[in-house]
């Protein structure tokens, strides 16, 4: 199993500079490069304080300076968003900045106030997205966008910025037939984020994805599947219960985001009930919160369950205080994971034997 961090950059109304978030996102990002996790990701939101990246490609740039050998990337470019010829030059820079340790993850977005601030319809978000990823393919690879879409129109654009890589190792978040079908086009990976929903979320994300495989011949249940979690590891049952807390907080903001308008001050979100939010003990069975050989569990049992390939863990969540999320990681770095491949390849022995 492969492991990232997920970096989200929330900014909590607790007196928090954007000083401090950034500094915990580079403190953080590089103690899971020294610990040899595989990817470092980066968010992109807009106008809240519920994400304040909004331009992952440059935070994966500065933090390829910042650290080792660990791969870097947004997670997820949000494409409607971008003029395509520009984000495609800018996926092409970046992987030259960071000497070919770009890694790519693509999305269409959901939250409708930063569509309509942008002046696109969310309604088109999908397709609009989609004819984008023709032109990362067009201009990534082959060095000129010639493309006539319904959305994007560029007509023989050839650029003068190339990347490092052949092939720059891609993720995609999308359950859509469409998006499904273009992650078998492109060679992308599926990344599925359950958030607080049930595990079924997963399961049903990998039977999707599996069966668009098969219709393209791809047959067989050994294919890259990346999941990412809240995982908290916690001193004690308090803390246990705290860190659930955030989350749930986390899970307010998001839905908050959801709203056509959502509820503000200034730029902070207010941190609102949603309709049928779970209470704390179903956030805490959903959520992968414990001590470390509970969540080592957790983490074991579901990779055997959905075959997971690839954990992307987001830790620092909402208004968790920074000392206990570095403690909570230090821990996850020094014990779950050497546990989790431990029992992965125990596993795999046993099936060789």
């Amino acid at each position: 199993m492969e492991f990232s961090l997920f970096n989200l950059m929330t900014k909590p109304v607790d007196g928090s500079t954007h000083a401090d978030v950034f500094n915990q996102m580079r403190t953080m990002t590089k103690m899971v490069d020294e610990a040899g996790f595989d990817l470092a990701w980066f968010a992109e939101h807009h106008l809240s304080n519920y994400c304040i990246s909004p331009s992952p490609l440059m935070t994966a740039a500065n933090m390829a300076a910042h650290t080792k050998r660990i791969k870097v990337g947004p997670a997820v470019v949000v494409m409607p968003f971008y003029e395509p010829l520009r984000l495609v030059e800018d996926i092409c820079l970046t992987d030259q900045l960071t000497e070919g340790r770009l890694i790519l993850g693509l999305g269409t977005g959901y939250q409708p106030r930063e569509f309509k601030k942008f002046g696109f319809e969310i309604n088109d978000r999908l397709m609009r997205g989609l004819e984008i990823w023709d032109c990362i393919e067009q201009g990534v690879y082959n060095g000129v966008i010639d493309y006539e879409g319904d959305h994007i129109q560029i007509r023989d654009a050839a650029l003068s910025i190339a990347p490092v890589q052949e092939r720059i190792r891609t993720f995609a978040v999308g359950n859509a037939p469409e998006m499904r079908q273009k992650m078998i086009d492109y060679g992308a990976e599926t990344l599925t984020t359950p958030a607080i929903g049930p595990n079924s979320i997963v399961g049903t994300a990998r039977r999707l994805y599996k069966e668009t495989r098969v219709e393209n011949g791809m047959m067989g249940d050994d294919f890259p599947f990346a999941v990412q979690r809240y995982v908290y590891i916690a001193k004690d049952k308090d803390d246990a219960r705290a860190a659930a807390e955030q989350v749930l907080i986390h899970a307010r903001m998001a839905n908050n985001m959801r709203r056509p308008e959502p509820l503000m001050e200034g730029a902070d979100l207010k941190i609102v009930p949603f309709d049928n939010e779970p209470d704390l003990d179903l956030v805490m069975e959903r959520a992968i919160i414990g001590d470390a050989e509970e969540v080592t569990r957790r983490i074991l049992a579901e990779a055997r369950e959905f075959g997971i390939t690839h954990l992307s863990v987001f830790m620092q969540i909402a208004s968790i205080p920074f000392a206990n999320t570095l403690r909570s990681l230090e821990v996850f770095c020094d014990q779950v994971m050497p546990a989790v491949k431990a029992g992965l390849e125990a596993d795999k022995a046993a099936l060789a034997s």
